[in-house]
């Protein structure tokens, strides 16, 4: 069986929407009782992921980052301020995501060496970061999604994880998934696909990638095993993916830890290395 990795996007409800700053601060907090929810669920099927977690949910929430750590989840950084990457600058950028890895150690001791953009917003507009998160020391990156959508995606890049070359050194970039079919492709990797789709749609889109070799790259968010958070106005496109079938979630959720075995990016990211050092 096809181990596939889990993946989760440690940000609190309100953190990943179109929102002014100052309205952020007005939104009450729920992250904590959601990720603790998760965590227990995949303790109950014995499921080890690889966490993304923003600079100030690691400020806030130390506890509950050292619960990640200390259950054997991988820890990866999702950046500071969740802004688009292709509209920062490279000096900006740099700065952040070091903020951000040093909370992260600050609350668990642990160095971060995977790392997921907000927004997946390392497009080719944004390619430089590889070059800022290889130059940190970074492993691996899950920011490339090879689709084509309004806000991220770059159509044509390669499925299969890989190495890349920097002048700071390669990163192992594993895109997140999805199903070729054709001249279309399909994500089937989890957020608001895993909410819109029927399930066993993407079950069958997951299937139908490891039939062909590739360990699908599932992500989830705490918030969306929380369908009762507040509904506010925002860009109606995101609004629109933000609260869709959000009851859906968790009884999915369940079953997709039945159907399919699933670890961290990191291996995945070391067996792309061992065969790219035997070459």
């Amino acid at each position: 069986m096809t181990r596939h990795a889990f993946t989760v996007d440690v940000e609190d409800w309100y953190q990943g929407i179109p929102i002014s700053d100052r309205a952020s601060t007005r939104n009450a907090q729920r992250l904590e009782g959601c990720c603790h929810r998760l965590l227990d669920t995949m303790a109950e099927f014995d499921v080890r992921g690889t966490f993304f977690i923003l600079g100030p949910v690691a400020q806030t929430y130390p506890n509950l980052i050292q619960r990640i750590a200390d259950e054997g989840h991988e820890l990866g950084c999702h950046g500071w301020s969740h802004d688009l990457v292709y509209e920062m600058t490279p000096d900006r950028f740099r700065a952040e995501t070091q903020r951000a890895c040093d909370a992260i150690a600050h609350a668990t001791g642990q160095r971060v060496t995977a790392y997921r953009a907000a927004y997946f917003s390392i497009t080719r507009h944004s390619l430089w970061a590889l070059d800022i998160l290889a130059e940190l020391g970074f492993q691996c990156d899950s920011s490339i999604f090879p689709v084509r959508n309004w806000r991220y995606g770059i159509p044509d890049f390669e499925l299969a994880p890989r190495m890349v070359q920097t002048p700071a050194g390669s990163i192992c970039e594993i895109p997140m998934s999805v199903r070729q079919v054709g001249s279309m492709r399909l994500p089937v990797t989890g957020g608001a696909y895993f909410r819109l789709f029927p399930y066993f749609f993407s079950r069958a889109n997951m299937r139908a990638v490891g039939k062909r070799g590739r360990a699908v790259v599932f992500y989830l968010h705490p918030w969306e095993l929380d369908p009762d958070h507040p509904r506010i106005a925002f860009y109606w496109k995101a609004r629109l993916t933000h609260y869709a079938n959000l009851k859906a979630t968790e009884p999915r959720l369940r079953r997709l830890l039945t159907d399919f075995s699933f670890g961290t990016l990191g291996e995945i990211a070391a067996r792309i290395r061992k065969v790219d050092e035997g070459r």
